[in-house]
């Protein structure tokens, strides 16, 4: 199975995991903001083209094996409920409207940042904003480039994330796949969404936290790792999805080897 795991450039949990199967081949992409690993393929996922015939991103991808599994941590930050404003988050806001529901992506101005009560700084915000709105335009710009027979995107339960995805970008993802990191030996809770297009059966039961986010690491990468447990699930599942795939449809296997080539 060749996998793509986009934005696993940190601690590298999607690379980390995979070694437990051996019918897995994986290719960990992204850029680390701790400059610590280099266990990945160094691509700038908020690349941007101004010209349509060039596309820098999609060259190097281009040049690695076609994916089976695709599967992507985009970076959080400006879709966070954590970074909460009046309105919405430090990002973005809803404006008020009488009768109908307005978006819930309209851009702060930086006069929203001057108020004496606000933390947080309108450059930083701003900078976050693009670069996360760059960071899910190109996931799922390559999904539908490169179309795997399974896709997931993971974020925190919360986050606007999914809404954008739905609604600003028109791609609808059918399954939900809520878990909480607990239910797989991790110290914190943390709602998280693995949605995509199967069923992962992640277990979905909300048990209390032994430790509350705020005395978690403030460490950037460890604060956005992944239960290896809770990946070796989503592994699994695949897997066993493939597989499935292959037995209902005689000759698929040679059909993928085909297009690999």
């Amino acid at each position: 199975m060749i996998v793509w795991a986009l934005f696993d450039s940190g601690n590298g949990c999607y690379k980390k995991t995979s070694q437990d199967f051996e019918n897995i081949e994986i290719y960990s992409i992204g850029m680390d903001k701790e400059n610590k690993s280099n266990h990945f393929i160094n691509l700038d996922l908020a690349y941007y083209s101004i010209s349509q015939k060039e596309n820098k991103l999609f060259d190097e991808l281009d040049k690695l094996p076609k994916p089976d599994l695709i599967i992507a941590s985009p970076p959080c930050e400006s879709w966070s409920i954590a970074s909460a404003m009046w309105g919405g988050n430090a990002s973005w806001k809803q404006e008020k409207q009488h009768n109908k529901n307005a978006s819930k992506f309209t851009i702060r101005s930086r006069k929203d940042y001057d108020l004496d009560f606000v933390q947080f700084k309108y450059d930083k915000s701003f900078i976050n904003r693009i670069n996360g709105e760059l960071c899910i335009y190109n996931t799922i710009e390559i999904i539908k480039r490169y179309a795997p027979a399974i896709y997931v995107i993971e974020n925190p339960g919360a986050s606007r994330i999914w809404h954008y995805i739905n609604d600003i970008l028109d791609f609808h993802i059918e399954f939900d796949n809520l878990t909480y990191y607990n239910n797989y030996g991790y110290p914190i809770s943390k709602a998280t969404r693995f949605k995509s297009n199967i069923n992962l059966n992640l277990d979905s039961r909300k048990n209390k936290s032994k430790v509350c986010w705020g005395d978690f690491s403030r460490n950037y990468n460890e604060r956005s790792n992944i239960p290896l447990a809770l990946i070796h699930q989503i592994y699994t599942e695949v897997i066993k999805h493939l597989d499935n795939t292959i037995e209902q449809r005689p000759g698929l296997t040679e059909q993928l080897s085909i297009l690999r080539s």
